[in-house]
């Protein structure tokens, strides 16, 4: 059932080794859903629009109302370009008219230092499956609050508590999913985050060097490193 658009964001800085890669892959785990993406630069991948904004956290929520908009499914999911993601993940579970999703089963495989997979229990945008109806209402508000764009410091996913109380804008609600297959995240010098820029980010509580699916962090970091 085509219910779902994937809203693909990116700021076309990735290698294009790994961004060709990561873009296959992404290809195979969404079949025949509807693909809208966003990116810097022009891109043959669904349907592609151009990034009007200056690069900022503010600015990817931004840019996926605009995709949101432009999508007619009921629901959509936010795919980004430093993220393996399986079929599993956008067929599994689907949110209730009110409330976000984010898929919590997301590790994250750090370029730098030794090859492993770590797991923190964060929602991370990159995960987001939504009413489509219910982000656009959330961001509309958002930008309306924040008409400049909101401040980095206290930029966030949409249906967390803090960050929407921090933006005095509704508080809405958001569930916890888990995938059979895990989204694989890499953090890099190209990432918005500046922790990842300047290596302090640390790594999660749970930590492996083999996956289910995707097999050994060493070898997959390979695939961002050739």
């Amino acid at each position: 059932m085509e219910d779902l658009t994937v809203l693909y964001l990116t700021a076309s800085e990735i290698k294009e080794s790994f961004a060709v890669y990561q873009r296959t892959i992404l290809l195979e785990a969404i079949g025949n859903y509807p693909l809208i993406s966003v990116s810097r630069k022009p891109l043959d991948f669904g349907t592609n629009i151009i990034d009007d904004g200056k690069r900022s956290l503010s600015n990817i929520y931004r840019q996926m109302l605009r995709a949101a908009k432009m999508a007619t499914t009921e629901f959509v999911a936010t795919a980004e370009d430093d993220c393996l993601y399986h079929s599993n993940h956008f067929t599994f579970f689907r949110p209730k008219p009110d409330e976000f999703a984010y898929d919590q089963n997301r590790f994250a495989l750090f370029t730098w230092g030794e090859p492993i997979y770590s797991w923190r229990n964060r929602k991370s945008n990159c995960s987001l499956i939504a009413p489509r109806k219910l982000l656009i209402e959330a961001l509309e508000e958002r930008f309306a609050a924040w008409p400049n764009g909101t401040p980095d410091t206290i930029t966030g996913e949409v249906g967390r508590g803090m960050v929407e109380r921090n933006l005095n804008i509704t508080v809405r609600k958001s569930v916890e999913m888990f995938a059979e297959v895990s989204i694989i995240q890499f953090n890099h010098d190209n990432a918005s985050e500046d922790r990842q820029v300047r290596h302090r980010k640390k790594l999660g509580q749970i930590k492996a060097y083999d996956l289910y699916y995707w097999g050994h962090a060493k070898n997959l970091r390979k695939k961002y490193e050739q």
